[in-house]
């Protein structure tokens, strides 16, 4: 069933019910209905791009110098 049906009152009662008992100690927000995704957005094992500090210079030289003329 997804979310976009209606539900009689009791069911969603029962479901909100469930879903508190789920996520307590509350340190998750409460979720009815499906999941909506089941694999990661990107692969788990894949390590973030490597940024060293003279390309960070670089491209804030190139914004500023674009804010500069934008001003």
């Amino acid at each position: 069933m997804t979310v976009k049906e209606k539900l009689p009152k009791a069911e969603l009662e029962s479901q909100l019910d469930e879903a508190l008992k789920d996520t307590f100690p509350a340190s998750d927000p409460v979720s009815v209905g499906d999941v909506t995704a089941d694999k990661p957005d990107r692969p788990i094992g894949r390590k973030p791009a490597k940024i060293d500090k003279a390309l960070v210079e670089k491209l804030a030289r190139q914004v500023a110098a674009k804010t500069k003329g934008a001003a």
